[in-house]
């Protein structure tokens, strides 16, 4: 593991808490606190960089703590894209903060989540913006598996897998329901260790009640491409 990033992880959060900023972990830092298994024999995976999400309204304010901590804004893409998303670099790395919404493969509305719990999204979220990868890769399929290894499926606010917060997401959304269902048999495929879970997963989310709108969506189906490939985006 980078080190330095990870005490960074944390350090941040603190400061950003203590400011009364609005600003939440995701991607492997976040990971990596809510999973002390898979980092106690050393971490499965390098950071890279960093990954956090913001309200709109905490922008400036966020701004502001990164630039006393020393990190610099990427200019002109903060400038083009800052409304939705903004990058800075850091003397221990790169930030990539989302604004509101996290956008890859699909558009997720994040900012109620924001500050749910200490430092990072809750479990649920971040396992939702591994699981709405169309084409899972190696890190985000251990990623995954962290996560499901070492979180229970279950109800409501906690330290686990928020099943009812996730079917209302996918039983609104045919694209999202269909992408996460997929995602989740190849999770299977990928990390056997986790396969009972994932499946349990994506019962549940084939059985959730499903909106007048999804089932409109479901009879066009996979004739209609559902999902955003990350490139093209922003």
């Amino acid at each position: 593991m980078s080190v330095p990033l990870y005490e960074e992880s944390i350090a941040l959060t603190d400061a950003t808490a203590a400011a009364g900023v609005d600003f939440s972990l995701l991607g492997g830092g976040a990971i990596f606190l809510h999973c002390p298994q898979a980092i106690a024999d050393g971490p499965y995976r390098e950071l890279a960089d960093l990954d956090g999400i913001t309200t709109r309204s905490s922008t400036a304010a966020l701004a502001e703590v990164l630039e006393r901590r020393g990190y610099e804004p990427d200019g002109r893409f903060n400038a083009m894209h800052g409304e939705r998303r903004m990058i800075f670099t850091g003397p221990r790395g790169k930030l990539d903060v989302f604004v509101d919404v996290f956008e890859m493969c699909h558009t997720i509305d994040l900012r109620d989540r924001v500050g749910i719990e200490p430092r990072t999204l809750p479990v649920a979220d971040l396992l939702l913006t591994k699981l709405q990868i169309v084409e899972l890769n190696e890190k985000d399929a251990r990623d995954a598996a962290a996560l499901l290894r070492e979180h229970e499926l279950g109800s409501g606010p906690g330290d686990h897998v928020d099943v009812d917060y996730l079917n209302g997401l996918v039983g609104s959304d045919w694209g999202l329901w269909r992408t996460l269902t997929g995602t989740l048999a190849t999770l299977a495929e990928l990390e056997p260790d986790v396969a009972d879970r994932a499946g349990e997963l994506r019962e549940a989310f084939e059985a959730a009640p499903k909106s007048r709108g999804w089932k409109l969506r479901a009879r066009v189906g996979e004739r209609k491409r559902w999902y955003e490939l990350p490139e093209e985006v922003g």
